[in-house]
């Protein structure tokens, strides 16, 4: 049952549906849900009734012939273990998931599927809508032209009842793009699949209503500088409609068997992306669609980029990864033989950056982001987004103040630019202590750290823009319209999240391991080196004459206090942690972060008690006394 304490009495069968190789049934299910933890004693269930839909689907009767999986290549997967391999140990076996492709003339180069991959569009969806639905589907149809099946994908409006009254968006044999009437701001995409093989049975894309609101935010934060029609809210229904397209073209890619390649935003230069003859070549500024690289926000507006090339479409990581995933191999009969092909595709990568994928498992890859733009070179890109971020916010009253509106809109937009401003400073961040990763089977090293030079470059950025509160933010014609208070918390929020990940145990644990590995002559960015740095950057008014520390930098060094108080004393882990979170816990408790962060805030006690005996300020002496305090307490809990 799908309800708990399911009480048969008051639950029955809606309907069932019968089809030539599925059942569907439709229940509706009442039940008693237990209080959830922590409510006070006494506390009554609470009664929940819902109506579900289960699909039973017979298998095929002929499997599909399975192919095998390689972590160079991103594409989802199934596991078993195969007890029947002569290998000396219990192997485990990776296949792809996939639909089955299988060409009509398996002679031609090129040929239609026997069988095509269709997504039916929910009639749910918006009319006007539609039309960028169904492009959203067929923009994959070129990559698998290029891997050997033409017309083998296509978006279709699903029949209405007058067309086919035996059609149904429940029946388990089709693939559906639904639109959900949600206010989740949102999307999804998904497969069931053959445990067997691996083959996609059935694929569906969720579309929730409120993505728009999402897509509107995204666009306008990152490129509205770069497109006029941007440049004034509502956007147009022409270009919310090229949005709406572009998530589809995401998420179907999940529902043929994507995962999401977050590597492929940092294989382009970051010069590149702000080239239209690049863009236009490699089909946007991003590898893959499967990335969240959202739109070009580096190109600025003396790049003159056309307004169709700030979104990104399908790229060559996508082409590629199709033709990996669905080519038919000739001559290979079983899984196996198949494998030296597919090695020799899966090594194109050497000499083609753009075909990488994320690496299983890397922790700490600065190429490995969300929401980047260009970060091969994260310092480039994050100060080219600032210039733009600046002109965003610039627009804000013009845009978003309405007679007669609320400043719901105003306040949602500044939200969203003030959240820019940490997706950047955090890109930066993921520098320090960071290895540049590469998947590789047998044939080179897998992680390189980065330069100390590198490290050195983002530490300086992030000094320069994340620990400096960005003028734009603090303009009072703004926020007396949207709150009575609340900016100083919002920025010590964005601020203390770039501290906590800078100090954060593990990512100094790396920091002491790379130098240790690069031996005494070796080049490494060490822990002291960062200490150094963060005080001249979170620190700086300790050494001026007359020190004068305003209401942001106090929330700053004390945020910092926090930070370093976390890495020094780290929480001690509950007692059904995970062996996992027990050992960071363990590898934080006996690290030398820990040694160094004492001698470091004893240095910091030392010129704090110093500049408050130079200090004119009042409220910058009361805060240096504090920080005196708080370092005496962080460093002997027992005082």
């Amino acid at each position: 049952a799908s309800v708990p304490g399911l009480q048969a009495d008051r639950s029955y069968l809606e309907n069932f549906s019968v089809f030539p190789d599925n059942i569907n049934v439709e229940a509706t299910q009442t039940g008693n849900q237990p209080p959830p933890q922590g409510s006070p004693p006494g506390a009554r269930p609470t009664t929940v009734t819902s109506r579900t839909s289960w699909s039973f689907l017979k298998l095929p009767e002929d499997p599909m012939r399975p192919r095998l999986h390689d972590r160079r290549v991103g594409l989802n997967s199934i596991t078993h273990v195969d007890y029947s391999r002569p290998e000396h140990e219990a192997t485990e076996r990776r296949y792809i998931r996939r639909y089955r492709l299988e060409k009509q003339n398996p002679s031609a180069a090129v040929s239609d599927p026997i069988r095509k991959i269709v997504f039916y569009v929910d009639r749910a969806t918006p009319d006007w809508l539609v039309p960028y639905v169904i492009q959203g589907v067929n923009d994959w149809e070129p990559a698998y032209r290029e891997a050997g099946f033409s017309n083998a994908i296509e978006g279709r409006l699903a029949p209405s009842p007058a067309e086919d009254p035996d059609f149904s968006l429940l029946d388990a044999r089709h693939s559906v793009i639904y639109w959900r009437p949600s206010t989740v701001a949102n999307a999804t995409g998904g497969q069931q699949v053959d445990p067997r093989t691996g083959e996609i049975l059935k694929a569906e894309v969720n579309m929730y209503h409120n993505v728009q609101n999402l897509l509107r935010n995204w666009y306008f934060t990152q490129v509205s500088p770069l497109d006029p029609r941007a440049q004034r809210l509502p956007l147009p229904d022409s270009l919310m409609g090229r949005l709406v397209r572009y998530v589809v073209a995401h998420e179907v890619g999940h529902a043929i068997g994507f995962p999401h390649n977050m590597k492929a935003s940092a294989m382009y230069p970051a010069d590149s992306v702000r080239s239209a003859s690049f863009l236009r070549r490699m089909g946007g500024h991003v590898a893959t669609l499967m990335d969240y690289s959202r739109f070009n926000y580096v190109a600025q507006p003396e790049d003159n980029i056309p307004v169709e090339l700030l979104v990104p479409g399908i790229g060559p990581y996508d082409r590629f990864a199709i033709m990996w995933q669905n080519k038919p191999i000739s001559g290979a009969p079983t899984p196996d033989d198949e494998w030296p092909t597919l090695d020799s595709w899966s090594r194109m990568q050497d000499t083609i950056p753009w075909y990488r994928w994320s690496t299983s498992d890397a922790t700490a890859d600065p190429y490995d982001l969300t929401e980047a733009v260009g970060d091969e070179d994260a310092v480039k890109s994050s100060s080219l987004g600032m210039r733009n971020l600046e002109r965003v916010v610039g627009s804000l009253l013009r845009v978003a103040e309405r007679p007669g509106q609320n400043y719901d809109l105003l306040d949602e937009l500044y939200g969203n630019a003030v959240s820019q401003w940490g997706r950047y400073n955090s890109h930066v961040a993921a520098i320090i202590g960071g290895a540049v990763t590469w998947e590789r089977y047998g044939t080179g090293p897998r992680f390189e750290p980065l330069t100390e030079a590198k490290q050195r470059a983002a530490i300086e950025y992030l000094n320069r823009v994340a620990f400096r509160v960005p003028a734009m933010f603090l303009n009072p014609d703004i926020l007396r319209r949207i709150e009575q208070e609340g900016v100083v918390n919002r920025i010590r929020s964005a601020q203390a999240g770039v501290l906590n990940s800078l100090l954060n145990p593990n990512r100094l644990n790396r920091l002491s391991e790379y130098e240790a590995l690069a031996g005494p002559r070796g080049e490494a960015y060490t822990i002291a080196e960062l200490l150094r740095d963060l005080r001249t950057g979170v620190w700086t008014e300790l050494t001026q004459n007359n020190p004068d520390i305003d209401v942001y930098r106090r929330t700053l060094q004390r945020a910092y206090l926090d930070a370093a108080e976390r890495a020094i004393d780290p929480p001690q882990p509950p007692g059904n942690a995970s062996a996992q979170v027990r050992a960071a816990y363990e590898a934080a408790r006996i690290s030398d972060a820990r040694a160094l962060l004492r001698g470091e805030l004893s240095e910091l006690q030392r010129l704090a008690r110093a500049a408050a005996g130079r200090t004119n300020d009042t409220m910058t002496r009361l805060h240096l006394r504090d920080i005196d305090l708080e370092i005496t307490r962080i460093l002997d809990p027992s005082s």
